[in-house]
């Protein structure tokens, strides 16, 4: 008997991946019915990242270097910190449309089927906007390699391909914390909307130009300094520099376990408690 249901558990987890993929391609199809939604969709992602580059170069206009950084070295910071919130976007963004789920009835589907709810948020649709911000952060990188005189060995690549996925996944837990929070508390959705603005206008600049204060709550309260601004340190030869000791530059991926970890926890909590009271 114990073998029969050891057996029937990948069969199970098979069929659940199964169904996601049937979701995911139901939602690519829709999402490029339409030539000009999708024109549309990878316009505003591309729209939004030029934004912010468009800013930060007009700051350096006026300020040739920030805190002792120049303006290859800064791009570096918005272009790790981008490439992640791209990625994030491609994969994890449909947890954004949570509220209008739930406004919509259609959250109470995924409870009865038998894919893991998180799971049928991801494969929705296709978040096609992440393609524009995958281009302009992309595009950005390229930029900024072509400023910086750094030495590309092996490490330093594969430091960089690390620092990426820890934006990625700083991006996932912070929002899930969230996610969780918009199950438990009605209203509380301009918390999305909160969070990407703060990365946004505050993720893609040197810690140290910042108030102590805001060093601080981006360090260790809101942690979208290591999607980022520390690991560029280490890439710049800043990490002397780094506020709060050199050590944080190697932390990324330690944050981004323990901010995904701690995401998933408020989000399981807040779903079994929308289940009973939902």
């Amino acid at each position: 008997m114990t073998t029969t249901l050891d057996s029937a558990a990948p069969a199970r987890r098979v069929g659940r991946l199964r169904l996601a993929a049937v979701i995911m391609r139901a939602g690519l199809r829709s999402q490029l019915a339409n030539r000009a939604d999708f024109a549309m969709a990878v316009a505003n992602g591309v729209t939004y990242q030029i934004t912010v580059l468009l800013f930060a170069t007009v700051i350096f206009s006026r300020f040739p270097s920030l805190g002792g950084w120049g303006l290859g070295e800064i791009l570096l910071i918005s272009s790790i910190r981008m490439l992640g919130h791209g990625l994030y976007m491609l994969f994890f963004g449909n947890l954004g449309l949570i509220p209008h789920l739930l406004r919509e009835g259609r959250f109470e589907a995924f409870r009865t089927r038998p894919a893991p709810v998180l799971l049928q948020v991801f494969t929705y649709e296709a978040p096609i906007n992440a393609l524009g911000d995958l281009v302009v952060a992309g595009a950005s990188l390229t930029v900024c390699l072509s400023l910086l005189d750094i030495t590309w060995t092996p490490a330093a690549l594969a430091f960089l391909a690390v620092a990426v996925a820890a934006a990625t996944v700083i991006e996932l837990g912070l929002n899930l914390h969230i996610a969780g929070l918009v199950l438990r508390f009605r209203g509380s959705e301009s918390l999305f909307f909160w969070l990407d603005n703060t990365a946004g206008n505050f993720g893609n600049y040197p810690l140290s130009v910042f108030p102590v204060f805001l060093q601080g709550a981006f360090t260790f309260g809101i942690p979208i300094a290591f999607a980022g601004y520390y690991p560029a340190a280490w890439l710049t030869g800043h990490a002397d520099t780094v506020p709060f000791g050199p050590v944080l530059v190697f932390l990324s991926p330690v944050v981004a376990l323990l901010a995904v970890l701690s995401g998933l926890a408020v989000w399981r909590r807040c779903l079994a408690w929308y289940s009973r009271n939902g």
